[in-house]
């Protein structure tokens, strides 16, 4: 099996200056990075992998001043970017507007705009999607945030890409890709006869919609069947009879804990500990997810890390080069 291609670029291992050096190279066709005042140099990691036609990309990033000017605006490539910060953020300007980009809220970035901001200590993840994939949406009408229930079913299609991407297979990536990219068009367009937040592939079952809730709020104590159901305008027991061949509500609940857990061991880019997943991800102690954890997989987080991150070590880039040409290259087959 074969799975989509993923390049994966990691700065920590170099001195500051190289770290600066080629951290700036990587971003150059994207913004120029500069350091910000009182900051130590920028440094960064990225994972970016490539579906069709549109990239996905994670990031995680030291403090640093983020700039697109005219000019470089002019000749970057005609793509929009759905970015989600899942930790830090960023303020600035953007096209001349005052912004504020702070944690679990989606921006559509026009990466035809100019920019400058400055940027926390953060983690990210984005979706770029070329202009011509949208030629049915007025971009120009797009708002750079969105209101509250978009806002939440683009947080809930980002995790699930992401947590799935470690999985899917080069056959299906253009599957893969029309479906992000028609989910994109729905969303946006304002005049469609059938808005999206109605449609048929976000209203199909109720066991959806729940998975949605329990993603965006894994590490949340209050996720219970009563929570759940409530949130979700139905019955304890329309819920407990949706989620009876999958072994329950809450054994759900730990499983995609569990796999949550799992994806961020495997990910090169994952600097926290164990010990903080554990927690962070609504498990009571450590021992109780190395329990739980080899009762699932049958070995202990620390092997699991061991074994994948150092598989995925070996697909490290050293030059920017390829990630470049995907990157400019997006619409264009």
């Amino acid at each position: 099996m074969t799975i989509v291609p993923t390049l994966h670029f990691n700065t920590d291992g170099l001195d500051p200056a190289h770290a600066f050096a080629a951290w700036r190279d990587l971003m150059a066709p994207i913004i120029r990075v500069e350091q910000s005042e009182r900051a130590a140099p920028p440094r960064g990691n990225l994972s970016c992998t490539i579906l069709g036609d549109i990239l996905a990309s994670r990031m995680v990033f030291t403090p640093q001043r983020m700039i697109r000017d005219r000019r470089h605006a002019a000749v970057t490539p005609d793509h929009l970017t759905f970015m989600l910060y899942v930790s830090g953020g960023l303020t600035g300007e953007i096209a001349g507007c005052a912004v504020t980009q702070q944690r679990n809220r989606v921006m559509a970035a026009d990466m035809g705009r100019e920019l400058d901001a400055r940027g926390a200590r953060s983690s990210a993840i984005g979706l770029t999607v070329p202009r011509q994939l949208l030629a049915d949406v007025d971009i120009e009408r797009i708002p750079m945030f969105f209101d509250r229930e978009r806002n939440r079913l683009l947080l809930a299609r980002l995790y699930a890409l992401y947590r799935h991407l470690p999985s899917t297979r080069v056959e299906r990536a253009e599957e893969v890709a029309a479906e992000l990219t028609g989910f994109v068009r729905r969303l946006l367009d304002g005049s469609s006869a059938s808005d999206v937040l109605r449609g048929p592939e976000l209203d199909a079952s109720v066991v959806e919609m729940a998975e949605r809730l329990i993603d965006l709020n894994l590490p949340s104590s209050k996720l219970s069947p009563e929570w759940l159901a409530e949130r979700l305008g139905t019955s304890r027991t329309s819920l407990y009879r949706a989620f009876e061949q999958t072994g329950g509500v809450m054994h759900r609940v730990w499983e995609k804990r569990l796999e949550a857990i799992r994806t961020a061991l495997e990910d090169p880019l994952e600097t926290r500990s164990i010990t903080r997943l554990a927690s962070e991800l609504g498990f009571k102690t450590l021992a109780h997810l190395s329990r739980s954890f080899r009762s699932r997989y049958g070995v202990a987080p620390r092997e699991w890390r061991h074994t994948r991150v150092g598989y995925s070590a070996l697909t490290f880039e050293k030059s920017p080069a390829l990630a470049h040409d995907w990157y400019e290259r997006l619409g264009q087959s």
